[in-house]
C-alpha cells in the first residue's frame, strides 16, 4: 500500500504541499502535485496513479467535471475529494452519486487520522479487487466458452439437448514421440500445437469444450455448423502436414447434452463442464482412425453440409465400437490435394 502512487490535485499549492508532507511522513513515497487542473488529464494518463485525492474548493465545479474525465482515462485509479462540511460536501456527494465518478469523500479539517484511515482502508480494498479481478481473469482462461453460461445464477444446472457438430483432433504416435524426445520440449510443442488449434477453431466459430490430453474437443452449433466444422477440420487436417506432432481428426453431427457434471449438492466438490451423447463418441472414434493429416467423417454429414471437397477415399459400412448399425464415411487428405 505505500508503494502506491498518489496524485494531489489543488490549485492552492500551500495546502497541497502540507497534506504531500502528512502523507510521505506516514510512508507514502511516490507523490505527485499537481497545480493546474488544465494539466491534469496529461499527468494521469503518464503516471497512472493508484489514487487521486482532489482539494475540493467551493464553487470550483469544473474539478468535479474534471473526475468523470480521470474515470475515463484511468478506471481503476481511485477518486477521494477533500471538502468542506455545508454547501460544498452536499454539491460534492450529489455529484458522486449522479456520476460514480467519485470513490470517497472526505470531510475537512483533517486534524485528525480518519483521512489517513480511510485512504488506507481504500488501498486495501483497492489491492484485494486487483486480486480477485486477477484470479477471476485466470478462472475465465481455465472455463470453455460454451460453459460461461451455466454459470449465470439466473440459469440452472440442467443439462441441455442440441444439435451440433463435434470435432475432436488427437497426435499419432504421441506415446512414441513424448519417449524420444525431452518431456518439456515435448510439452512446448504440445502446447504450440493445442494454442494453434484452438484459434482455427474460433476462426470458424467452434468452441474449444476441453483438451484431451493430446488433442482438443470442439462443438460447431447454428446455422450452417457442419459446414463451417468440415472447412475447419480440412484447414486443421492442412495444418498437420509436414509438423512434428502429426494428428487426425474426427468430425459427426447430431444431438448431444451439455451441462455440469460433478456433484453439485456438497460444499468444495469440483463441477466440470462437458458435453456428451452417441455424436461425441462417433466423432472420437473417427478421430481415433483417422490418420496423420486425414479427416474422417459420415457421408450424412456430407450431405448436409452440401460439402463438395474433394473425397480421398470411401469408407462403406463401417463398423463402429459401441454403434449397432454400421456407418457410411468418407476420408479427407487434404494437403494431398495441395498444388
Amino acid at each position: 500500500m505505500l508503494n502506491s502512487k498518489l496524485m494531489l490535485v489543488d490549485k492552492d499549492g500551500y495546502t497541497s504541499s502540507i497534506l504531500a508532507n502528512s502523507l510521505y511522513q506516514r510512508g507514502y513515497k511516490d507523490i505527485q502535485i499537481v497545480n493546474d487542473g488544465n494539466a491534469l488529464p496529461k499527468a494521469v494518463a503518464e503516471s497512472r496513479p493508484d489514487v487521486t485525492i482532489f482539494n475540493y474548493h467551493f464553487n470550483e465545479f469544473d474539478s468535479l467535471i474534471l473526475c468523470n474525465t480521470l474515470k475515463q482515462i484511468s478506471p481503476h485509479s481511485l477518486i477521494i475529494a477533500i471538502v468542506s462540511p455545508g454547501p460544498a460536501f452536499k454539491t460534492v456527494d450529489l455529484w458522486a452519486k449522479q456520476t460514480n465518478s467519485i470513490d470517497l469523500i472526505v470531510e475537512k479539517p483533517l486534524s485528525d487520522e480518519r483521512f489517513f484511515t480511510k485512504l488506507n482502508d481504500l488501498l486495501k480494498l483497492k489491492i484485494s479487487s486487483a486480486a480477485l479481478e486477477t484470479k477471476a481473469q485466470l478462472l475465465v482462461k481455465l472455463i470453455p466458452e460454451a460453459a460461461l453460461s451455466a454459470l449465470e445464477p439466473s440459469i440452472n444446472n440442467e443439462a441441455k439437448m442440441f444439435q451440433a457438430t463435434v470435432l475432436f483432433t488427437d497426435i499419432r504416435r504421441s506415446t512414441e514421440l513424448i519417449r524420444e524426445m525431452p518431456p518439456r520440449i515435448y510439452f512446448q510443442l504440445l502446447n504450440d500445437l493445442l494454442s494453434a488449434q484452438a484459434k482455427l477453431i474460433k476462426q470458424y466459430e467452434g468452441q474449444v469444450i476441453k483438451y484431451t490430453g493430446d488433442g482438443v474437443m470442439a462443438i460447431f452449433k447454428g446455422m450452417g455448423s457442419s459446414y463451417l466444422a468440415m472447412r475447419c477440420s480440412l484447414a486443421l487436417a492442412k495444418a498437420s502436414h509436414n509438423i512434428t506432432l502429426q494428428y487426425g481428426v474426427g468430425v459427426a453431427d447430431g444431438l448431444v447434452l451439455a451441462g455440469l457434471i460433478g456433484d453439485s449438492k456438497s460444499d468444495g466438490q469440483r463441477l466440470q463442464y462437458d458435453v456428451i451423447g452417441a455424436t461425441v463418441h462417433l466423432a472420437a472414434r473417427l478421430c481415433g482412425m483417422a490418420g496423420a493429416g486425414e479427416v474422417i467423417t459420415t457421408k450424412k454429414l456430407i450431405m448436409l453440409a452440401k460439402f463438395t471437397e474433394n473425397v480421398a477415399r470411401d469408407i462403406e459400412d463401417l463398423s463402429i465400437k459401441g454403434f449397432a448399425d454400421k456407418i457410411d464415411c468418407v476420408a479427407f487428405r487434404p494437403y494431398d490435394l495441395i498444388t
